[in-house]
């Protein structure tokens, strides 16, 4: 699982990286901010506890309904791309699409529910978390200095540090 690889990754980087330019400054990064990773590990486990004893009712989610994901034609809109739908809490997908509290009142009014806060939070981080991880993969990997691992490069810090200042 991506969190079994993220666990063995913080474990070793004690050791150098050999994947391609990018391997030793994300090491160096990944090992200066692991306690940070690891704090937001332990947050998302409890987080996803008190989801889970929440037992809300689970609805079909997108999973990732983000304007690439959206299609314009008229005045419709067309939600794509459902390879990573499932059954969750709604929060699944209203972390990423709620700008402020006035989009989850707007929620709340017209669902009926109110958004928990933990499930928001336990989202977002999973975002970041498994964002952080499919870096790590990349940079630990054969890769070359290339547009598009400069792009990856400016994401994987901003991860890194997101989360060295994020609280759930």
């Amino acid at each position: 699982s991506a969190r079994d690889r993220l666990e063995r990754t913080l474990r070793a980087t004690g050791e150098p990286w050999h994947g391609g330019p990018r391997s030793e400054p994300a090491r160096a990064l990944l090992a200066e901010y692991a306690p940070a990773v690891r704090r937001s590990l332990d947050d998302f486990d409890r987080l996803a506890a008190e989801v889970r004893d929440r037992a809300a009712t689970p609805v079909l989610t997108h999973g990732e309904p983000h304007p690439g994901n959206l299609l314009r034609q008229g005045d419709r809109r067309l939600l794509l791309d459902w390879d990573t739908a499932g059954l969750a809490v709604p929060e699944r997908d209203l972390w990423l699409v709620a700008r402020d509290d006035t989009d989850l009142g707007l929620y709340e009014e017209l669902a009926g529910r109110r958004p928990d806060p933990a499930a928001l939070a336990l989202y977002r981080l999973r975002w970041s978390l498994e964002d952080l991880d499919d870096f790590l993969v990349r940079f630990r990997s054969p890769h070359t200095a290339e547009p598009d691992t400069e792009e990856a490069w400016q994401g994987f810090t901003d991860t890194v540090k997101d989360l060295g200042t994020q609280g759930p």
